[in-house]
């Protein structure tokens, strides 16, 4: 089967400072998810994280806790697989949309990032590897 739409990590490094991240470098997305690319000004990193994600309309969210906010950071399994699947009909997938939140604190100032963007570190501009350094869904 093939899809159209399968999202790719690119390694990202500052000539200058040496930083380095394995983002997307901007706006991306699967079959199942849509990422963004930010920048935590208190981390000075950079994250892809969730912007919308594709799950059951009976899926469970997990409850968070104050003090240890750590979302997904994508890609991860978005699916549960199980050895004996039930005999119940699937509840349908539903888009559920999340708000730019940095994966480490949640009360961490943060913003979009895009290619070509400037180093979270020393302000130079980042270098974004030619070839993807992983493509998912």
């Amino acid at each position: 089967m093939y899809f159209k739409q399968v999202g790719k990590t690119y390694l990202f490094e500052c000539p200058q400072c040496q930083f380095r991240a394995k983002i997307s470098g901007g706006v991306d997305g699967g079959l199942h998810c849509e990422i963004q690319t930010i920048i935590c000004r208190d981390c000075r990193q950079l994250y892809d994280v969730f912007t919308r994600q594709r799950r059951r309309q009976d899926a469970v969210d997990l409850v968070k806790f104050p003090g240890f906010h750590q979302p997904d950071i994508p890609p991860v399994i978005l699916g549960a697989s199980s050895v004996q699947p039930s005999a119940q009909p699937r509840a349908p997938l539903v888009w559920r949309e999340t708000k730019l939140t940095c994966p480490i604190e949640a009360d961490h100032v943060v913003e979009p990032w895009r290619d070509p963007g400037r180093c979270p570190r020393c302000g130079n501009f980042m270098e974004r590897n030619g070839i993807p350094f992983r493509a998912w869904d």
